[in-house]
């Protein structure tokens, strides 16, 4: 009976074995995104600044596959931001860059 009750405990504490997690939203990747890209190229520490380099790239993925872009043709890239796609817009097609 202790068992069954531990377990119960565990997978009540635990959310069962169905619960998905909740996926972040564009603002919170957007967040995300330009906290680890200032911590990528402002880090003094070489393996902080490899691992949010990495973040960043991953968090870039994830906008682009939600369906934002970085940048508009034409644009500097002191005036790049991220944005909803446009036909303006700059995608990197990752399909096309590994075929490349």
């Amino acid at each position: 009976m202790r068992i069954a009750i531990a377990v119960l405990a565990l997978v009540v504490t635990t959310g069962g074995a169905g619960a998905q997690q909740q996926m972040p939203t564009v603002s919170e990747l957007l967040t995300a995104e330009v906290k680890a890209s200032r911590a990528c190229e402002g880090s003094g520490d070489a393996d902080v600044a490899r691992e949010q380099c990495r973040l960043r790239d991953r968090l870039s993925g994830r906008l682009a596959q939600v369906g934002y872009c970085w940048g508009r043709k034409g644009q500097g890239d002191e005036k790049k931001q991220w944005h909803a796609c446009q036909p303006d817009s700059i995608y990197e097609d990752d399909i096309e860059a590994v075929q490349r």
